[in-house]
């Protein structure tokens, strides 16, 4: 068997120890599988546990298609990325121009006469960017998506720690998995001080009872100048 007939079937734990120097210089396809030796093994072990079973699993050219087009849709993905956070920078930019609350409302009443997306995307657009800027994530952190992204600006500084430890501050990261966290985020729960509201409640009880009497007497009065009125 030849050569390269021997390394079409190899498996997936053979490629994960392969060192390039093994290859002969005799093989066709050396920096082909130089490629698959190069990719990170958790990818390798996600293509052995999903193609389980299956012939995809042994087969090096399909194997190949699918990091070539992980490699394309990731690079994609994030030049995406970078292009939103560039147009929130651009529309937080704008925004600084405009100075009076007219022009700024003037804007956003006929912003898609001007722009191809409506002014609620530009709003989370803009605290996209300025949440960068602003360094609270850094910008290779930044989630594909721009709807995950701006989920992200909704947490707080520890919310967002604990998001960044479970992963979720990441180019990977979806909406869907970032609004699952947010929803399981146990907020501490607001301490009733009872004391104190039977205190505003007694309070307010003396003021509505004073205003009352106020008002009693100053239907009264106004009775009496109706009168004198009258008798002129």
């Amino acid at each position: 068997m030849s050569k390269a007939n021997s390394t079409r079937g190899i498996s997936l734990r053979a490629l994960q120890g392969l060192d390039a120097d093994e290859i002969q210089p005799s093989d066709a396809r050396p920096s082909e599988l130089h490629e698959l030796t190069t990719v990170s093994s958790e990818t390798l072990e996600t293509i052995a546990s999903v193609f389980s079973g299956t012939d995809l699993a042994k087969d090096e050219g399909r194997i190949r298609i699918i990091l070539d087009t992980q490699r394309a849709v990731t690079s994609a993905w994030e030049k995406a990325a970078r292009s939103f956070l560039e147009i929130g920078r651009a529309l937080n930019t704008l925004e600084n121009a405009l100075f009076s609350r007219e022009e700024k409302n003037r804007l956003k009443s006929s912003f898609e006469r001007f722009f191809p997306f409506s002014e609620p995307v530009a709003s989370q657009l803009r605290r996209i960017a300025s949440m960068v800027d602003s360094g609270r994530i850094s910008e290779t952190s930044l989630p594909g998506s721009y709807s995950a992204a701006y989920q992200l600006t909704l947490l707080g500084p520890e919310e967002l720690d604990a998001a960044r430890e479970k992963g979720l501050v990441a180019p990977s990261a979806s909406r869907s998995a970032i609004i699952a966290f947010r929803k399981s985020i146990k907020r501490p729960e607001a301490h009733v001080d009872f004391a104190a509201l039977v205190t505003e409640a007694r309070r307010l009880r003396s003021t509505r009872r004073q205003m009352l009497e106020q008002l009693v007497a100053i239907r009264k009065r106004l009775r009496e100048i109706d009168e004198l009125i009258g008798d002129e």
